[in-house]
């Protein structure tokens, strides 16, 4: 039985972290994109003197989309900012214990993020928005980009988290 579970979690860490490897490639690709975006936007208006209408929503909506949706793959990597002016003076159990609370802190505040941006992409896929620009994007699409990036994050945690404790659980025996 034991044996089954240990397997069940292996699975569902690969899984999450296939996931947010997934969401930093697609993170890498939006920014590439939303350069290209913009480049052609300084050629088309600067060189052949044509005004353009998409470009700017395109590459904004694009580097919200690599930011959200990449976060997923920055807790993996463990690249987000980390300060430790004072956790780095603690002993390593009580900053292992900091961790803890910190990263649980932080999954509560990303799944109040998906919930409530959720409730908005909802908002705007029922009442058929669209932005007010001259493109006039549906914006549920990029309003699905919270929702998704921080799922995609509270999933991450929860992996982070279940390795904290494992490793935690390791000391006392």
């Amino acid at each position: 039985m034991q044996n089954e579970q240990t397997v069940k979690r292996n699975l569902f860490r690969v899984a999450i972290d296939g996931l947010s490897d997934a969401a930093g490639y697609f993170s890498a690709l939006a920014i590439l994109l939303a350069t290209l975006a913009i480049v052609h936007q300084v050629v088309i208006r600067y060189i052949f003197n044509r005004p353009t209408i998409w470009q700017i929503e395109f590459a904004i909506y694009l580097l919200m989309a690599a930011t959200f949706i990449g976060a997923a793959y920055g807790l993996k990597e463990n690249s987000h900012i980390n300060i430790e002016l004072i956790s780095g003076l603690l002993p390593k159990r009580a900053k292992a214990r900091l961790d803890l609370i910190t990263s649980m802190i932080s999954l509560a505040f990303c799944l109040y993020l998906t919930w409530k941006g959720g409730l908005m992409w909802w908002e705007a896929y029922e009442g058929g928005w669209h932005s007010s620009s001259l493109w006039s994007v549906p914006l549920a699409y990029p309003y699905a980009i919270l929702p998704i990036g921080m799922g995609l994050t509270c999933l991450q945690y929860l992996v982070k988290i279940c390795d904290q404790l494992k490793r935690m659980k390791s000391w006392i025996h």
